[in-house]
């Protein structure tokens, strides 16, 4: 993390300084990028930098904590809903507004696909504790079990999604949608697999969201 004067230091600085690390970072990778190029461009002087950060690691740790932090805020908070039709669509409308914010900051998501997880578990808790109120989760063995589960989904999607940015398409949403269903026991309470449909079948549940094609990939 960096050093406390670097906070101390102006918003508008700080974003500056970063802005031009997340470049060199997603453009060259940690190992390339270097820390003598990227304070030179960013016009602070050697001194200076190491005010602020420990080297090039901690200077990478800041880059990835900010664009994790300003994905998430992309993401929003999760408000209750009371069906389980309102759960599925917020659940897709999250997502899209990530791969939104990842599609139009590719620098973002460079920089975030070397992170094991993106983060989100207040969200995550919040989706899982409103689906086990209205019903559309079982709590079995345990809600917390479940909502750990939960976060273990997202984060292997997070991970494919960040390593394959070719495919921010609809396809890692609607595996999304069913393998959430599967974990969380919904069975055929996911849109679509009412009576007359044949379960497995039919359009996963976050396919409708999107009628212009740009679709979801990435989760919380």
């Amino acid at each position: 993390m960096p050093l406390p004067r670097f906070n101390r230091l102006p918003a508008g600085t700080r974003a500056a300084i970063l802005a031009v690390a997340r470049a060199h970072f997603a453009r060259d990778g940690k190992d390339a990028a270097s820390f003598n190029r990227i304070i030179a461009e960013a016009r602070i002087s050697k001194t200076s930098a190491y005010h602020y950060f420990d080297g090039k690691d901690d200077l990478l740790g800041a880059v990835v904590d900010d664009a994790a932090a300003r994905t998430l805020a992309a993401l929003g908070p999760w408000t209750d809903v009371a069906t389980e039709e309102e759960l599925w669509d917020q659940l897709a409308a999250g997502t899209a507004r990530l791969v939104a914010h990842l599609r139009g900051h590719p620098d973002d998501r460079a920089v975030l696909a070397d992170r094991p997880r993106l983060g989100g578990d207040s969200w995550i808790q919040g989706l899982v504790a409103n689906g086990v109120k209205i019903g559309l989760i079982a709590p079995d063995p345990s809600a917390e079990l479940v909502a750990v589960a939960t976060a273990g989904v997202f984060g292997a999607l997070d991970a494919w999604a960040l390593d394959h940015p070719s495919d921010l398409d609809r396809s890692v949403t609607d595996v999304l949608g069913v393998f959430l269903a599967r974990l969380w026991g919904a069975g055929d309470h996911r849109p679509g697999t009412g009576p007359g449909t044949a379960a497995g079948t039919e359009d996963p549940p976050h396919s409708h969201v999107d009628p212009r094609g740009q679709g979801t990939t990435t989760s919380p």
